[in-house]
């Protein structure tokens, strides 16, 4: 129960739905808990992780999403990175963005059923959704919109044969490869190209910036 208590404190912190009332009667996107177990290298659990899913095959075309069709990276692309970065010598790092989908604002209107440990009554109460999340049909086109968004506005180009490759011009040039969740790096000088990115997002990339 705890880790489920931990996962609803980060979907309310980033404000992923509002609580109302089910008057008039809408329809309802199930969902459902998926746990796992994070160990150490020594095969020792040391957390119990909890994520909240949304029933995708409850979601009706027309009425809770439209499109659903979201660009992933091409591999030829990555090989490319992956060779460059071997025969130049620049900076190459990957890093996967946590609750990537949370922070995707939803076009269309959504509503879900109460959700196991979220208090209310659900007979009375539904979830409107803010952002996407994950197991909605349309999560990851959210996503992709919301990255492809962020970047424009901070300088980058999308390229035309792959529009998961982004470039920054400049002294110190920066390419970005997206696949989801995944942003792979390309740059001489990583830590004076840095990408000014909202905190959800920007904490992760200060990783290994600094």
């Amino acid at each position: 129960m705890a880790a489920i208590n931990k996962e609803l404190l980060l979907l309310e912190k980033l404000k992923v739905w509002d609580i109302i009332d089910l008057d008039p009667p809408y329809k309802l996107v199930g969902t459902t808990w998926v746990f796992k177990k994070k160990k150490n290298n020594l095969n020792k659990v040391i957390e119990h992780k909890a994520c909240l899913y949304t029933q995708g095959f409850t979601q009706t075309a027309g009425i809770n999403f439209d499109k659903t069709y979201s660009p992933t990276g091409r591999l030829n692309s990555l090989r490319t990175f992956i060779a460059f970065a071997a025969s130049n010598a620049p900076s190459f790092h990957q890093i996967n963005v946590k609750s990537a989908f949370l922070n995707a604002p939803l076009s269309e209107t959504v509503y879900l059923s109460l959700p196991q440990g979220l208090k209310g009554d659900k007979r009375k109460s539904c979830l409107h959704l803010n952002k996407a999340i994950y197991g909605l049909k349309q999560a990851p086109l959210a996503w992709y919109k919301r990255l492809k968004h962020w970047l424009l506005d901070v300088g980058f180009k999308a390229c035309i044969l792959d529009p998961c490759v982004f470039h920054q011009k400049g002294k110190d040039s920066l390419w970005l490869y997206v696949h989801v969740d995944n942003i792979a790096f390309l740059g001489k000088r990583l830590n004076a190209s840095r990408p000014r990115l909202p905190m959800s997002l920007k904490s992760r990339i200060l990783a290994w910036l600094m």
